[in-house]
């Protein structure tokens, strides 16, 4: 049985490589599609070739189409590569596209609400191609993957399957020891409400306002010198690989994530793996991971009790020991992403029948 996997449009392993997913693309779902089927097709939106598992096949773009429209024309320009595909696995939304003209079953993952993200970066162009393409995709796949709960409570249908993100436990291995201070691992982008952190962390005792960003963006300079005038000492790590992220997080105490919405955040549910401590806002999906005063804190978006409960984290020292055990067990019990893709391979060669 042969697998056909469509990423977002535009993106490719050399894409991958630049956000520091590439690694964690390849190791955690590739080496494991390939165990499992006897062909991996990867359809690129690059001229790349990689070192992968030797069944798995690139299929670059060597064309100078622009990529809209290269994605529209993917399946006829690779009929041969879709003609071996008994399933089709689309990463994201708009892997739907190329999909539309495709006749094989196909299935794909809906990671978060894309409307709410845009409605929050203003980008109100592209809320109808978003509100049609989300429409399309669902008529068109035979399974939906849906990340969230949240998201899942307002479709109906069989198709639709919860399948949230996971960890890999041995990547992202309970640590032994405490580390020290806050740490953000994300982009730094409106969405993620970086200012509102900074805030909170100016009112923490001057010995303990500090904290460290790892991530890249466009608000980079903005925060900088917002930080230097709330006198926060910050910290701008650019992005890493996936697999030297558990080196860094294992030095810090406490997880933020402030944002206004998340969908299934993958940095929150490996932070807490490692027994980090997580402090988020009320977004709509936190309850999904965040047991509030059980294995981190959830506060509304109000910065002096963001800041209290950083505070408490770090004074007391038992109560931040008891929420990172159960932290580390919420993960192992519910988000292993062996379990998760096991399923999922599970139901693509179900969907290929």
């Amino acid at each position: 049985m042969n697998l056909g996997i469509l990423l977002g449009i535009g993106e490719s392993l050399s894409q991958m490589e630049k956000s520091g997913q590439k690694d964690r693309f390849i190791n955690l779902y590739l080496k494991r599609y390939a165990k499992n089927f006897s062909k991996v097709y990867l359809f690129s939106y690059d001229d790349e070739t990689d070192k992968l598992p030797n069944n798995v096949i690139i299929v670059p773009k060597k064309t100078c189409l622009h990529r809209y429209l290269y994605a529209l024309l993917l399946p006829i320009i690779n009929r041969n590569q879709i003609k071996d595909c008994n399933v089709i696995r689309g990463f994201g939304l708009t892997s739907a596209i190329p999909a539309l003209f495709s006749s094989k079953p196909f299935v794909f993952n809906f990671p978060y609400d894309y409307i709410k993200f845009l409605k929050i970066e203003k980008k109100y162009f592209f809320i109808p191609i978003f509100y049609v393409s989300e429409k399309i995709a669902f008529l068109k796949a035979k399974i939906v993957f849906i990340a969230t709960k949240h998201k899942l409570k307002s479709l109906k249908g069989r198709k639709y399957i919860y399948l949230p993100n996971g960890v890999d436990l041995t990547l992202f291995p309970k640590k032994n020891n405490f580390g020290k201070g806050v740490a953000f691992v994300g982009r730094l982008e409106k969405q993620k409400n970086l200012f509102f952190l900074i805030d909170a962390i100016s009112k923490l005792p001057e010995k303990l306002r500090s904290v460290t960003f790892i991530g890249s963006g466009s608000l980079k300079i903005g925060l900088e010198n917002y930080a230097s005038k709330k006198k926060v000492s910050l910290t701008i790590i650019p992005s890493v690989k996936n697999t030297k992220l558990p080196t860094l997080l294992r030095k810090f105490l406490i997880f933020a994530l402030p944002s206004f919405e998340e969908g299934s955040s993958k940095v929150l549910l490996e932070a807490m793996a490692l027994g980090l401590v997580p402090v988020v806002t009320n977004f709509s999906t936190a309850k999904e991971v965040v047991k509030d005063n059980l294995n981190g804190f959830i506060t509304n978006y109000d910065v002096n009790d963001y800041s209290r409960k950083l505070v408490m984290l770090i004074e007391d020292r038992k109560l931040c020991k008891n929420m990172s055990q159960n932290a580390i067990l919420s993960i192992s019990n519910n988000f292993n992403l062996e379990k998760l893709i096991s399923n999922e391979i599970k139901i693509l060669k179900e969907s290929a029948q």
